[in-house]
């Protein structure tokens, strides 16, 4: 049996939950996936997991064998991709997952100027906004929005994450109430929300120094920004928005701050950023550190 690769699959099995999802990211038949987990259970005289038709679900001897093994695996990983690459020209998959309109509007042009020096790698990208666990799902690196991340990875900042309210200059101008908008105002005026991996994202207004939730009227919700970005466009509604997605068309003016009495954002304070994450330990492989670097003195403080 080979112990190694078993355990691999293991430990992807454990987390998708799924024989067939695991045999589709190894390119391999769900047969194979269930037979080596099987040796595996075999060799050790215990059940690692329960099966039935429907679903794999984890036994509490599995939780505990997965929960020492992970590590070891990731380690291995690890040393197997610094090794192969410290007397070669750097090569091989880098898994990226970033956040949608940051990926379209200022990774995609400087993973473009990487390929150039490193023709040899390549890029496997998710544009999208699952929050990723670096070191359980299979991504190298990942670029997040809003606050420092808690877990055991290191976070570089890229850039703020400041939100603003903006609508077209016509529909402020059509709009029945006095400018400024009070926290009344903005709840009845038509808004556009979006939908995160964990709902749809609520607003906040600063008002006599306290952060207040508002009760919005949407006229639309969509987890797309471009969607969103479209109907604020149309004279659709209110879009409360990152300032970096939008910063061309405050330029041109075709949306304007929408004056408010207070301060609006989909955060009740606190510093929201821009974030690159990566594991500590894949930073000693060669293209993950060129990378890394490279993405980081491209897009710091933008």
């Amino acid at each position: 049996m080979d112990k190694i690769r078993a355990l691999r699959y293991f430990k992807r099995v454990v987390e998708l939950n799924s024989f067939t999802a695991v045999a589709e990211e190894f390119e391999v038949p769900a047969s194979s996936i269930s037979r080596r987990v099987k040796d595996l259970e075999r060799s050790l005289g215990v059940e690692l997991l329960q099966r039935s038709t429907r679903q794999v679900k984890v036994t509490e001897l599995g939780k505990l064998y997965y929960s020492m093994v992970t590590k070891a695996i990731r380690q291995l990983e690890q040393a197997d991709e610094l090794v192969s690459q410290t007397f070669e020209a750097p090569s091989g998959l880098i898994r990226i997952s970033c956040l949608p309109t940051y990926g379209e509007q200022h990774l995609t042009p400087v993973l473009e100027k990487f390929s150039q020096h490193y023709p040899n790698i390549v890029f496997d990208l998710s544009y999208n906004d699952d929050l990723s666990q670096l070191g359980k799902d299979p991504v190298d690196i990942a670029i997040r929005g809003g606050f420092a991340p808690d877990e055991h990875v290191i976070a570089k900042r890229l850039s703020s994450n400041e939100f603003s309210l903006v609508a077209t200059p016509q529909f402020i101008a059509n709009l029945e109430h006095d400018r400024p908008l009070n926290k009344s105002a903005i709840e009845s005026v038509p808004s556009l929300q979006y939908r995160g991996p964990r709902g749809v994202i609520e607003w906040y207004m600063l008002t006599d120094g306290q952060w207040q939730p508002l009760k919005l009227s949407p006229k639309v919700i969509s987890n797309n920004g471009k969607a969103l970005t479209a109907a604020a466009l149309n004279h659709r509604g209110m879009f409360c928005v990152p300032s970096w997605s939008i910063c061309n068309y405050l330029e041109s003016g075709e949306l304007v701050q929408v004056p408010c009495e207070g301060k609006v954002s989909v955060s009740p304070g606190g510093d929201l950023g821009v974030f690159l994450l990566y594991e500590r330990g894949k930073y000693q492989i060669p293209k993950i550190k060129l990378c890394v670097d490279f993405i980081y003195n491209s897009l710091n403080g933008r």
